[in-house]
């Protein structure tokens, strides 16, 4: 099988007529919330459909690849592995699950694809996150494809008048392949 794809997914490049829809997504001011620990400033579409270009590059080890539903190509999504450090093999993850696909295993999913690939095609050794605390959905996502909470940074980030916790989440290529071994035989 395409390392890509599993039964119900895709992962591809991206093509033009997926940013209108992953620009919309990254706008909506719930979806931008879960995104980013940076402050949130509206960002202009033409801004916002650059930085999906240059996420989607996929040069040297970095990889940028959009998310789409395996039997009818419907996007989803989008996923990253950015910031690679050739010497230490590690990368950092990220992903946007459009609203309308949300709570439907399509995070889990493409994560599970995205580390695959990232540990067998790439050879990397460690991939890691930061997700904000409260974004349970999202950790529960990342635990089930096998993260661990590895850290937290307290009251950290300051949105909508209260502060909130980053987590820290990492994987080993070795945790990986045991976590699938596990899957697999239950």
């Amino acid at each position: 099988m395409n390392p890509l794809e599993d039964d119900r997914i895709r992962l591809r490049e991206l093509r033009d007529g997926d940013l209108d829809q992953l620009v919309a997504w990254w706008q909506d001011p719930a979806v931008a919330a879960l995104q980013s620990t940076m402050p949130l400033h509206p960002r202009p579409a033409a801004a916002v459909a650059e930085t999906f270009r240059l996420w989607s590059g996929n040069l040297g080890t970095d990889a940028g690849l959009v998310v789409t539903d395996r039997a009818e190509g419907t996007l989803l999504g989008h996923v990253a592995l950015f910031g690679a450090d050739a010497h230490n093999r590690t990368a950092t993850y990220a992903i946007i699950i459009g609203p309308p696909h949300q709570g439907q295993g399509h995070g889990t999913a493409a994560t599970t694809l995205m580390l695959r690939y990232g540990f067998e095609q790439l050879g990397l050794h460690r991939i890691q996150l930061r997700v904000i605390g409260g974004n349970d959905r999202a950790v529960r996502a990342y635990a089930k494809a096998g993260f661990v909470e590895e850290g937290r940074s307290r009251e950290c980030l300051f949105r909508d008048g209260r502060w909130h916790d980053e987590i820290q989440m990492g994987i080993l290529a070795r945790e990986f392949q045991a976590f699938q071994t596990q899957l697999s035989r239950s």
